[in-house]
């Protein structure tokens, strides 16, 4: 049986092989200077999402307190280089079910004008995890003081029902076109109106992720819309271990 002690000591092995990727998001205006990034958890070994890891992390409130706690060093030091930046930390639902969560959150509240909450599509392994507890944990931490994003709509858990009965506490959607690959460009590019649509009528901020080529850049600033993220800026992709 592993004790407790040999738990946090495999957690913080995991954790010595994760660093965080800044990828930044860009506002289509000229002359418009970076400073909004999303915070991506990876692994230094491949700088993949690392899928099997993060499970474990956030399966129990102790392995989140010790994630929450690493993410908590990270980000203050993040923001003592530069505490003009924007940063949208990605939170699971698994993770609204776990304290350590809310105490992250708390701790972070005087630095919120730097701090804004994606909301991830990644299903949670707790069965009680339902969809009225989310929304009311969304609302919650929109009561501490954050913005909030839900991230790739249309997957995972971020349904378009979902999206709606959270249109009051959120500022932000998301769109991946990672998913999308197979997709012909006319489907792609009707689906893209069609959040972007959803998206005006709730006076939401919609953003296309997944660009990688000057060509989609182009193409899909030509929709309307404004705010993108990829590899296409990954020269401006920033490292944190």
């Amino acid at each position: 049986m592993i004790t407790d002690s040999q738990g946090d000591e495999y957690t913080k092995k995991l954790l010595n092989n994760l660093f965080f990727c800044l990828q930044p998001i860009i506002r289509e205006y000229e002359g418009v200077k970076i400073n909004e990034y999303e915070i991506l958890l990876r692994e230094k070994k491949n700088q993949n999402f690392p899928k099997d890891e993060f499970e474990y992390l956030s399966q129990d409130n102790r392995r989140n307190e010790m994630l929450m706690a690493w993410s908590y060093s990270k980000i203050k030091r993040i923001l003592e280089l530069n505490s003009q930046w924007i940063l949208w930390v990605n939170i699971s639902p698994q993770q609204l079910t776990f304290k350590s969560t809310y105490l992250f959150l708390e701790n972070l509240k005087k630095s919120r004008k730097n701090i804004k909450i994606e909301i991830t599509e990644q299903l949670p392994n707790n069965r009680v995890v339902n969809k009225t507890k989310t929304i009311k944990c969304i609302a919650d931490i929109k009561k501490l003081g954050y913005e909030l994003a839900l991230d790739d709509i249309g997957s995972g858990c971020n349904t378009l029902p979902f999206v709606l009965e959270n249109i009051m506490q959120i500022k932000r959607v998301k769109l991946s076109l990672v998913p999308l690959r197979l997709l012909s460009q006319e489907a792609t590019l009707l689906l893209i109106k069609f959040w972007k649509l959803v998206a005006d009528e709730a006076k939401l901020e919609f953003v296309v992720e997944g660009i990688d080529s000057d060509s989609l850049n182009l193409l899909i600033a030509s929709r309307g819309v404004k705010l993108q993220q990829g590899f296409l800026w990954q020269d401006q992709f920033k490292f944190f271990d």
